[in-house]
């Protein structure tokens, strides 16, 4: 038992141990602050082509304590020609400045607009960078990612359907058709304080060329985190091995393979397998545990806004563990597994493409870089302007979890416009992953993702133009036949013929034949009875997240105007109002719920266009009618 208990006392002194950082303050390496004065001449060293180290000289123009609040700066002008060439650069956040042969900080503040000013740039005190290092260089195995962004859980569950189109109903809007994704994400971003915005690096992230619509989506997202999209830079460069030293490009790779999404900036310090880089934050998320990769840089482009080094990663390097304001630290060796996404599209032209992509495991960034990549293929193997039609099934298999009954949700759907391809398939993707991520009774993880998708270049839509019955008066139990007439886009309106039945237990009264897409019934439906679409338990998240038709299918339902009542989920029609207010009670506070008129029926008609718009026709339902 001694020897047990000797042998656990003994891995857990070892376990503490490696929990603390290797990277100590040492006055004769470092520089602290307190010595730091105006005039002093210091070099710096950043990569500014391929993987050479360049040193460059600078000078301390002055000491700025609590530029915010805990957080010095020293700022400090360049001087030698390398660097006025291209100033202060987004990527060179980290690289190491030295004062009479000590480290003394990092780059991390600069980019003024105004060009005389561009050589001015501010450093992060190392002993501030240190002290991040201090709490602990063990990986948070626990970690998710924070959630950035808060999306009303309603209009993420149905934002992945098409806009409803023009609707035909006589009484207005039926219900509010759900914003651009976009707008919303927009009303969530935090903006940073303006000095912090004007002055700190932003973090340059290397994507593949981006349509307008891909930038417009995407912005947001960046904005809240100071990072800057670097078009057409996002593949890899002729060196796929980068040396791991002070001055070397370092950063995350957010999505490999054959589309690539690379976040940077500069190593400040190593030591053992140990380093401390940026200056600044990354995505000031804590402890985490997010993969690392080295760089190479392509050039250093200038501008007169702010220039940015344009990498590019090689190797995977390590696990990033610490992220705070001062700076980011890093162990050298393994890095976290990623989300294999496979995709698999039939381009126009007939032929076959396989692809293949990883996407990091974050709450927030999994989503959107599932999605992302996604767009970002369809419109780079065919065309991201111009009409299109386009078939898709997913798949989003998920890791084994006790509390799942189900480990695959499935859609299969058809998209069509003018425009890219790649934005059904996006919406599709991220809202699943995004609700699943950030739901509040489980820990889901995706274990992958498949995207099989067939893409045609000619756009099949059409418009619900008008709704036509034999006549205005039918019995419980008939067989009501709808003419719904479609105009085809630029083709000669069609008629097609549906059947939808009367229920035999429909009370005599008025009734509302509802035809409409898709998107807009599902808009409807969520509007009239929301306490159906409450989840109470992942289960049933996933049942929700499953729920939906096709987009090329007119959907037909019977209603009448009279109330109803959920109770913990099921709908209760044609209740005595009395027994609606007993059901409704205090008691029942959040688990029950009046809907706004009672679905009697719903019927689906097969079309061979993707629908949009919406029409009503209202009828009398009586016993004696011939």
């Amino acid at each position: 038992m001694k020897k047990v208990l000797l042998c656990a006392f003994v891995v857990f002194c070892l376990v503490v141990y490696h929990s603390y950082a290797q990277i100590a303050w040492d006055a004769e390496k470092f520089m602290p602050l307190s010595e730091v004065k105006r005039g002093m001449k210091g070099k710096g060293y950043t990569v500014f082509s391929e993987i050479t180290v360049e040193e460059f000289e600078c000078e301390v123009v002055s000491v700025e304590y609590n530029f915010v609040p805990g957080w010095h700066v020293v700022w400090m002008e360049g001087l030698s020609d390398n660097f006025k060439r291209t100033g202060v650069a987004g990527g060179m956040s980290g690289s190491p400045i030295y004062i009479d042969g000590r480290l003394m900080g990092a780059i991390s503040l600069g980019g003024f607009s105004q060009r005389e000013h561009s050589n001015l740039f501010g450093v992060t005190p190392f002993e501030l960078m240190v002290k991040v290092a201090q709490r602990g260089m063990e990986p948070n195995l626990s970690y998710e990612g924070a959630q950035l962004f808060n999306l009303d859980s309603s209009a993420a569950m149905h934002q992945h359907r098409l806009d409803a189109g023009q609707s035909l109903l006589r009484d207005g809007r039926v219900a509010q058709v759900p914003r651009a994704f976009d707008e919303i994400w927009l009303d969530s971003v935090a903006e940073m304080p303006s000095q912090m915005r004007s002055a700190r690096l932003s973090i340059p992230v290397a994507l593949p060329t981006l349509n307008s619509d891909v930038m417009r989506f995407v912005k947001p997202v960046f904005d809240k985190l100071n990072f800057t999209p670097v078009q057409a830079a996002g593949g890899g460069g002729p060196i796929k091995e980068s040396p791991v030293e002070e001055g070397q490009i370092i950063g995350t790779e957010f999505v490999r393979g054959d589309v690539s999404f690379f976040g940077y900036g500069t190593i400040t310090y190593v030591e053992g397998n140990e380093l401390l880089a940026y200056g600044h934050s990354a995505m000031a998320e804590g402890n985490v545990n997010i993969p690392l990769s080295g760089g190479y840089v392509h050039f250093i482009f200038p501008s007169r806004a702010r220039s940015s080094k344009i990498a590019a990663p090689t190797q995977p390097v390590g696990t990033l563990v610490q992220d705070r304001d001062p700076a980011i630290a890093g162990i050298i060796g393994k890095h976290p597994s990623y989300i294999p996404v496979n995709v698999n599209v039939q381009t126009t032209d007939g032929k076959r493409h396989q692809k293949f992509y990883e996407v990091i495991r974050h709450r927030s960034f999994s989503p959107i870089y599932t999605a992302m990549g996604a767009w970002m293929l369809m419109d780079t193997l065919d065309f991201y302007l111009g009409d299109y039609t386009l078939n898709m099934g997913a798949t989003i298999t998920l890791k084994e979890n006790p509390d799942l009954k189900t480990r695959e949700l499935v859609y299969k759907n058809i998209f069509s416009s003018r425009g890219s391809p790649g934005f059904g398939v996006s919406q599709t993707l991220m809202m699943p992953m995004f609700q699943l991520a950030t739901n509040p009774y489980t820990k889901v993880q995706v274990e992958d993702v498949t995207l099989d998708v067939n893409i045609e270049d000619k756009r099949r839509t059409a418009r619900i133009q008008s709704l036509r019955m034999d006549k205005l008066r039918y019995r419980p139990g008939d067989t009501v036949a709808v003419e719904i007439t479609l105009q085809p886009y630029l083709e000669m309106p069609i008629v097609q013929t549906g059947t939808i039945t009367i229920p035999k237990d429909v009370p005599d009264g008025l009734v509302t034949l509802l035809a409409t897409n898709a998107s807009f019934h599902e808009a409807w439906q969520r509007n009239r009875a929301p306490l159906n679409f409450r989840h109470r338990n992942i289960n049933q998240l996933v049942e929700l997240l499953q729920r939906g038709e096709n987009n090329s299918e007119i959907i037909m339902e019977l209603f009448v105007p009279e109330p109803g009542l959920t109770v913990q989920g099921k709908e209760f029609a044609h209740l005595p109002p009395s027994v609606m207010s007993v059901m409704n009670t205090a008691k029942q506070i959040g688990n029950s719920g009046y809907t706004v008129g009672t679905t009697l029926h719903i019927d689906q008609m097969s079309t061979d266009y993707v629908v949009y718009g919406s029409g009503m026709i209202r009828f009398v339902v009586d016993r004696n009618a011939e």
